[in-house]
């Protein structure tokens, strides 16, 4: 994360963490305060849910790439129908290793956008509060 982004996500969670009495106010700002405050959780959970996936991918990976060390440990050094067998488990951390990069896109495709209504919120904000 780069320092702009998190002095960005810093100033967002100041601006929404407003006392509860003026976080329902009907003026503008309370308004573009809770929009700030939705899109700061939004992100924060996009985060978790992403953090959590590569979890379970890296957890995948681990029994994957188990499997296939325990198969070369039971072979001998030339067997040609276990080459399939381990080409297999090859195959599936190819697939694994996809699909952490596709993830990782998605993550920050998805990131960027929120990054962007939060900038544009944050400068309305400080626009009406002058």
């Amino acid at each position: 994360m780069s320092k702009f982004t998190k002095s960005l996500e810093e100033k967002a969670e100041h601006l929404a963490s407003v006392p509860k009495r003026e976080q329902w106010n009907k003026s503008i700002p309370s308004i573009v305060r809770r929009e700030i405050a939705l899109t700061v959780d939004q992100i924060k959970r996009l985060k978790e849910k992403h953090e959590e996936q590569f979890r379970h991918l890296l957890r995948l990976e681990c029994y994957v790439d188990t499997d296939l060390k325990q198969l070369e440990q039971r072979q001998p050094r030339y067997i040609p129908y276990h080459f399939p067998e381990k080409e297999k488990f090859k195959q599936r951390l190819f697939e694994i290793e996809k699909e952490r990069r596709n993830l990782s896109l998605r993550l920050e495709e998805k990131t960027q956008g929120l990054e962007d209504k939060l900038l544009s919120l944050t400068n309305k904000h400080e626009q009406l509060d002058v």
